[in-house]
């Protein structure tokens, strides 16, 4: 399993939406704003890189059927070798909608304890290997805890998605405006050689 909310900081996420938002509208040419009002686009775009947070349904966790494992630990055997015991492998299953990749962004706020899954398109899960004839009971706390964190990483994320979302309409507002006055400003130059820009 990985470290969750470890990767990507917030902040570059921030400045790579807010340069593919600039990029995208630099490749707008006149007639893009002839025939497209301003605060249509700009609707369009904010709708287009809006941060949307994925959703956990927490009322669909579910565990698959435990299976027969070897377990692997850090102790020699008589061979010199990774020493192994027979284990059983609990697999819990916490669903979700949305953009996973949002699982392995590095909020603003954090604590000193992360969450750990296996992050696919739907769903995190989260494996647990214990030694055959082991107590399983503490796996349970063990699993809520970890999705408690997870639910405290996804409000930490909340907060800066929040502000950011805040500012895109203004930011979008502005670029497009910069935009349309580039095209205005280089169309009235090309007028002197009669020949327009597109």
């Amino acid at each position: 399993m990985v470290t969750l909310f470890n990767g990507r900081k917030f902040e570059k996420l921030e400045n790579e939406i807010t340069q593919s938002i600039e990029s995208k509208i630099n490749g707008y040419n006149k007639s893009k704003f002839d025939n497209h009002p301003l605060g249509e686009l700009t609707y369009q775009l904010e709708d287009t890189f809006k941060i949307k947070l994925p959703e956990i349904f927490e009322e669909r966790i579910y565990q698959e059927e435990p299976s027969h494992t070897t377990i692997r630990y850090a102790g020699v055997s008589h061979f010199n070798e990774n020493a192994t015991i027979p284990g059983i492998k609990f697999t819990m299953v916490i669903p979700f909608h949305g953009d996973a990749s949002m699982f392995t962004i590095y909020p603003s706020k954090y604590t000193t304890m992360f969450p750990y899954g296996d992050v696919s398109s739907d769903q995190i899960k989260v494996i647990y290997d214990v030694p055959a004839g082991q107590d399983a009971s503490v796996i349970q706390s063990d699993f809520n805890n970890n999705l408690e964190t997870i639910k405290i990483y996804l409000s930490f994320l909340a907060k800066d998605v929040h502000t950011f979302n805040l500012k895109l309409n203004p930011l979008i507002k502005t670029f497009l405006e910069l935009r349309k006055n580039s095209l205005n400003s280089n169309g009235d130059s090309s007028n002197l050689f009669g020949f327009s820009i597109r």
